[in-house]
């Protein structure tokens, strides 16, 4: 199928500027910590001075990132994107009660999170075709019991039509964690969390933009925004019993954990032209679900030495996104 052709106001800024460069936005996911991503998405608007969503070429994003895409995508501000993390982030998280059956169950339930998107996306544009998101994204997410890889595409980023499905489907599908929320169907399939296979969807953005726009890799230039997320210490006791949904949690946390590890360090061995990588370890793990005064406080705070530490060791990448997107 042959994509229309677009007009150059339509045209991605790179084949605007009649060259092959791209600027990309991949953007990891974690949970609540998607607040620390949030946060760096907001200082980047703030300082550069327009809003974010179609300044760059392809955005990609997987679970809260990919929550995060789609609102940036959709129009929404990084500063409310803030907002929304901090003032949904107690009701998305909130657990279910406790059976003896709940073990074998997700945590929470996912009526939250929808309540949420919607609230920051408006219920028009959560229920809008993804396909018709204006901006190249691609959000992903796992075929629960095949296995298999799935990315939604926006007819921007499409080499034909995009993803007919809703844009709120495609954020419950990215976000459903295995033993933190509950596989979510579309139609005849069912999703779970696309951290599992691109936590970091670094990769994923690279391939696609090569894929649509034909570009190579010394021609993208990648920022890559993860959530202060850190290896879990200890090992995971796999032991049944009363501590089996525990030691769940405790595995799908270092499956991602792990996926994003690689991805990250597979790009950095691409050398694309510009890679980067904003980022933080606490002293102590935060756990994805904890919404608390005390993990939204060191949040914050990381990420704003995340932002300092970046305009002083990363100057020159700092700039050249921030000019890019002026």
């Amino acid at each position: 199928m042959n994509s229309r052709k677009l007009d150059p106001g339509e045209l991605p800024r790179g084949e605007r500027r009649g060259r092959r460069e791209r600027h990309l936005l991949a953007l990891t996911g974690g949970g609540y910590r998607g607040l620390f991503s949030a946060e760096i998405l907001a200082a980047a608007e703030a300082e550069g001075g327009v809003p974010l969503g179609k300044r760059f070429d392809m955005i990609a994003g997987t679970s809260v990132g990919g929550i995060l895409a789609i609102g940036l995508a959709s129009g929404v501000l990084a500063r409310d994107l803030v907002a929304f993390m901090r003032e949904h982030g107690p009701a998305i998280f909130q657990p279910r009660p406790l059976s003896f059956a709940g073990f074998s169950k997700s945590r929470y339930g996912n009526g939250g999170l929808q309540r949420a998107i919607e609230a920051v996306l408006g219920k028009p544009r959560a229920q809008r075709a993804f396909a018709d998101i204006p901006v190249p994204l691609v959000v992903s997410a796992v075929q629960e019991g095949t296995g298999t890889p799935y990315l939604f595409r926006s007819s921007a980023a499409a080499t034909g039509k995009g993803d007919e499905v809703s844009t709120l489907d495609v954020a419950l599908a990215t976000s459903a964690a295995p033993t933190y929320f509950p596989p979510h169907r579309i139609g005849d399939r069912v999703y779970v969390d696309g951290g599992l296979v691109a936590n970091a969807p670094d990769l994923v953005v690279l391939t696609e933009a090569a894929r649509q726009f034909g570009c190579r890799i010394e021609e993208c230039h990648l920022l890559s925004i993860g959530t202060a997320g850190a290896p879990r210490a200890g090992a995971v006791d796999g032991a049944p019993g009363k501590i089996g949904w525990l030691a769940r949690h405790a595995i799908i946390d270092l499956i991602m954990t792990a996926q994003e590890a690689l991805a990250i360090d597979q790009v950095r061995c691409l050398h694309p032209g510009t890679f980067l990588r904003i980022d933080a370890k606490p002293a102590q793990r935060i756990e994805l679900d904890d919404t608390s005064t005390v993990a939204t406080k060191t949040i914050i705070e990381l990420a704003q030495k995340a932002i300092e530490n970046t305009r002083q060791t990363q100057a020159a990448e700092w700039r050249r996104f921030l000019a890019y997107l002026a």
